[in-house]
């Protein structure tokens, strides 16, 4: 007869081997407790209980601080439960954490993140990456999908780019009770004293409470049950707030904010296309790209404005001795994005080996993120703008 271990048994089985070792080598790591504590990357995915037609924020979340530099990780919900996520976000301490997130299928996202200052993962209080999935109008109360972290695609760098061990934990979504958060509008970005901030979602009651993080709230209407809008005492800062909504019953949901953007269009480019866009906090008005274009790798931009004020973006491409090749200019509207290769925008393709460089525009200021692609291994990686040429 095959044994397969439960999660928590192979946790134990990991943690005494560590707890062997320790025994064996001077200077490993106790808690105050004396427990061992795992000297790598320990990510988890808590369970979570989601109604028909409610929404299934997956969190990926770190249980002891660790300095991350880079990270990769395939994740998989292939559940029939489940629809396509539509939403994702990441987050670190400082907002530096960029990524992408390429959907081989739709629902086996594989995520490339970077830290330009290893401040992913120093956060415990917060998930380092959340994704919005839908869970279909038609599953059946008491039924459960796998939301597992594959073992075989996952590496974590520390700040000198060596590789922590890692021990994952997968979660377990049941279909069931009646709360869920679907969205905050805004979700991000300073919301000033008195402006209503809407939660949406379903199952909510009058006599719902409201969390939103250490914010006090200064009105709460009871919309309908799909919305409860609240105001703050003060000027708040929504990015990565824990949002949690609790029924008299017991019942309660925790969300964590973030705001969710629509692309523009789809790119011609199938990878490009597959690809979800992990944008810094940080937003420019002036920006450089070095593009690669070698052999099967490609270069792509994304931008996203998550503000209420539509931004007109130039992008200029220059030879490498400074001749202007091609100008192109876009309107990305209130809380868009869009991904694109180079050639899209530009409508011309220099040839393999060509040294090129893209300016970047902007007013208001955006978000922006270079893509390398690579068509034989199927990767897009993120590359970080630069603000000299």
């Amino acid at each position: 007869m095959f044994f397969q271990p439960s999660l928590e048994s192979s946790r134990r089985f990991l943690l005494d081997c560590f707890c062997l070792a320790a025994i064996l080598t001077p200077g490993l790591v106790f808690a105050a407790s004396g427990a061992a504590v795992f000297p790598g990357v320990e990510l988890t995915i808590p369970n979570a209980t989601v109604p028909p037609g409610g929404m299934l924020q997956l969190q990926i979340a770190i249980t002891e601080p660790k300095p991350i530099s880079k990270g990769g990780q395939r994740a998989s919900f292939a559940s029939p439960l489940l629809a396509s996520p539509v939403g994702i976000s990441l987050f670190s301490p400082g907002g530096d954490a960029s990524g992408t997130a390429v959907f081989a299928s739709a629902k086996a996202p594989r995520f490339t993140l970077h830290s330009s200052i290893s401040d992913m993962g120093n956060n415990i209080d917060y998930p380092i990456l959340v994704m919005a999935i839908p869970v279909k109008t038609t599953a059946i109360p008491g039924n459960i999908a796998n939301l597992v972290l594959d073992p075989n695609l996952s590496q974590w760098l520390d700040p000198n780019g060596v590789s922590y061990p890692v021990l994952l934990t997968n979660g377990i979504l049941t279909v069931g009770g009646t709360l869920s958060i679907s969205n905050i509008v805004p979700g991000g970005g300073l919301v000033r004293k008195g402006a209503k901030i809407a939660i949406q979602g379903m199952g909510f009651r009058p006599d719902s409470t409201v969390q939103v993080n250490e914010a006090t709230i200064a009105t709460q209407t009871f919309v309908n049950s799909n919305e409860i809008d609240v105001t703050l005492t003060t000027d708040f800062n929504m990015t990565a707030d824990r949002v949690r909504v609790k029924n008299s019953n017991g019942e309660q949901v925790t969300y964590y904010s973030y705001q969710r953007t629509t692309p523009l269009g789809k790119s011609a480019s199938s990878l490009i296309a597959a690809t979800y866009p992990l944008f810094s906090q940080a937003t420019w008005s002036l920006a450089y790209f070095k593009p690669v274009l070698s052999g099967s790798q490609f270069s792509g931009l994304a931008l996203q404005n998550a503000t209420a004020t539509p931004s007109q973006v130039r992008l200029q491409l220059f030879g490498s001795n400074g001749t202007l090749l091609a100008t192109t200019s876009l309107t990305i509207g209130a809380y868009r994005r869009i991904s694109r290769a180079l050639s899209e925008f530009f409508g011309v393709v220099p040839g393999n080996g060509t040294e090129v460089k893209v300016k970047v525009t902007s007013g208001p200021r955006v978000q922006m993120l270079g893509l390398l692609g690579n068509t034989t291994l199927g990767t897009v990686d993120p590359v970080d703008p630069s603000p000299v040429p």
